[in-house]
């Protein structure tokens, strides 16, 4: 007798699986049950099961190309976001360390470490001096 195991292996052969897509779609729909709970909307509880649908129906997909550009096009749109989040809570955390600054030539952003006052800083991208001044 064959394993359950095994038969899902061999169910999910040619098939798309999970992707960062569906992980996203999968908060998505637990953040609107999150609400739905303190609101009580009929339209939210249609809205997150069919998020969660639409998110089981794309793992159990065949058609991996479609799902891949689908997984890519969000990603494309993800990806600063996160980018930004990422730095954003860096600087929080290195608030008592570092100070950030963006070059008026470039608009690079600069971590410079904490010195109180005015100081000149040279951009290591664009190579142009410029006056910083850090207030702790």
């Amino acid at each position: 007798m064959e394993s359950f195991k095994n038969k899902l292996i061999r169910f999910m052969a040619g098939r798309y699986g999970i992707d960062q897509l569906y992980y996203a779609g999968l908060f998505l729909a637990l953040g609107l049950m999150m609400i739905n709970m303190m609101v009580n909307s009929t339209i939210l509880m249609i809205a997150s099961n069919g998020v969660i649908l639409m998110m089981v129906l794309r793992g159990f997909s065949r058609n991996i190309n479609q799902r891949r550009m689908e997984n890519e096009k969000f990603l494309k749109l993800w990806n600063p976001v996160k980018k930004e989040g990422r730095i954003f809570f860096r600087r929080i955390k290195e608030i008592r360390v570092h100070r950030y600054r963006k070059c008026p030539h470039c608009k690079k952003t600069l971590k410079l470490p904490i010195k109180r006052g005015k100081h000149m800083v040279k951009c290591p991208e664009c190579k142009e001096s410029f006056a910083v001044r850090v207030i702790v």
